[in-house]
This record gives C-alpha cells, sequence and structure tokens, in this order.
C-alpha cells in the first residue's frame, strides 16, 4: 500500500517551530522519507531481535529495537493495506489489553487475523539477523534480426528472503511484472518483443522497507543525468536552507 505523500505546504518541525517548505519538487513520504532505514542500515546485522535487551551490545539497540520493528510493522501495512493492518493491531490491542503478552501472541494474532501464516516472514525480522539486499546484476536489450530481446537478472544479494516485484518497462509504453518469490540466489527473465527495454526495477511499489541497499534496485537504458543533477540540487538547497535557518535561530 502505497502511503499518501505529506503535503509540501504543511512544512517541517524544527527547533520547535513550524519551517515552510521552500522547494515544491521535494515530496515527502511516511514510508520512504520519514522511516529509520538510515539508523537501522548500518548495524543490521548487529543482533538479533528476539535476543533478551540485556544481551544487545549497548549502541545497537536502538537501532534494532526501534528502528527495524518499525520498519518491518510498516511492512506488514504496506502488504495487507491499513484497514486489514489496523484490525489486525486493533484485535491484539482488544485481546491483550492488562495483560502481558508476549511476542509470539502478536505474531499469533496477525497470522489469524490476515488469513496467512506469516511464521516465515517473523522468522526473517524478528528470529533473525539477515539483511535483506536484491538487486538488478544484468540488464540489456539489443536488436536481433525482427524485433529486440531483453534479458534482465535480478539478483539476491542478503542472505533474508522476501517475496518481491520485478518491474520492466519498454519503448512503447508496455510493462511487464513478474512475481519472484525471492528465495533462489538470481532470476533471469528474457523477453523478445519488438519494442527496446528502457528500464527494470525490483519491487516498484517498494513493499520490502527492510532492503538495505535500494540503490541497486533499478537500472535504465536511457542517461539519467539530468534526473541526478536535479537531485543533487534539490538535496543541496534542502541543505542550505536548513543551515541558514539554524543560523537563524542563534541570531
Amino acid at each position: 500500500m502505497e502511503a499518501a505523500a505529506f503535503p509540501n505546504h504543511l512544512g517541517l518541525r524544527f527547533f520547535g517551530g513550524f519551517v515552510p517548505w521552500v522547494i515544491d519538487d521535494i515530496r515527502m513520504v511516511r514510508a520512504t522519507d520519514l522511516n529509520r532505514l538510515t539508523g537501522y542500515r548500518d548495524n543490521a546485522e548487529a543482533d538479533i531481535p528476539s535476543t533478551p535487551t540485556y544481551r544487545y551490545w549497548p549502541s545497537t539497540a536502538t537501532f534494532i529495537t526501534y528502528n527495524k520493528t518499525a520498519l518491518w510493522l510498516n511492512m506488514l501495512e504496506r502488504r495487507f493495506g491499513w484497514p486489514l493492518f489496523q484490525k489486525a493491531m486493533s484485535t491484539y490491542f482488544e485481546r491483550w489489553r492488562f495483560r502481558h503478552p508476549q511476542p509470539e501472541d502478536f505474531f499469533a494474532v496477525v497470522s489469524e487475523v490476515t488469513g496467512e501464516d506469516m511464521t516465515w516472514f517473523f522468522d526473517e525480522v524478528y528470529r533473525g539477523s539477515n539483511v535483506f539486499d536484491y538487486g538488478v546484476q544484468e540488464f540489456t536489450s539489443r536488436p536481433t534480426k525482427d524485433e529486440y530481446q531483453t534479458v534482465v537478472v535480478v539478483r539476491r544479494f542478503g542472505e533474508a528472503v522476501y517475496p518481491v516485484n520485478v518491474a520492466t518497462t519498454f519503448r512503447n509504453g508496455e510493462k511487464v511484472i513478474e512475481q519472484w518469490d525471492g528465495r533462489d540466489r538470481r532470476a533471469i527473465y528474457t523477453y523478445d518483443r519488438p519494442s527496446q527495454a528502457v528500464s527494470v526495477e525490483i519491487d516498484p511499489g517498494r513493499l520490502l522497507l527492510l532492503d538495505v541497499n535500494y540503490t541497486n534496485n533499478s537500472a535504465s537504458l536511457d542517461p539519467r543525468g539530468g534526473d541526478a543533477s536535479l537531485k543533487w540540487s534539490l538535496k543541496w538547497l534542502t541543505w542550505l536552507q536548513d543551515l541558514m535557518l539554524t543560523c537563524a535561530f542563534f541570531v
């Protein structure tokens, strides 16, 4: 489920105040811009979440207990949609309020309410410390006698497993989406089409929020230098805005 973008006019909180947007091109999405991936990424394999807290390596407790948990809860919401996920959360609350539930109790409620055995999911995100990392290993689209042959090779670079979609877009606007269970180390898709392929993307709906390296999730055969320069220009301007506001606060 795609989370709604935050309207630009809402602005950002800054030192307790309210700062309006100055760049309308930047849109913030809760799942991908305001999540805890940055804090989690560098400590992803530090500890298994099911480890008792007193045995955690001190500096990683926050990253694993809070950041990783926030991410996989958001993954459940995006997988099942807010109404079903909200039902699971409210069922868990009603059933266990004023009591002392264990993690397994929450996991059982999620599987019960969604109607899907999610043991495999909790094995990955709670009982293990393996990381998710899916990427495009090879992408070509070459002319043959009468058409183009496109070869897409996608790979599981991490040890954790999660099903993902692989979307290939062709120059004529056609899009082919493959559903990959993500278990093998790689999957190879070959297409013979009258149109050349222009891009491929793994997990286009951004459901796998724990992917530690999203930069390798896509590839394009068209140059995108202009997009890159625009992206980094906007980031630099945002940083400059924050710096000026910080200086103004102390003046």
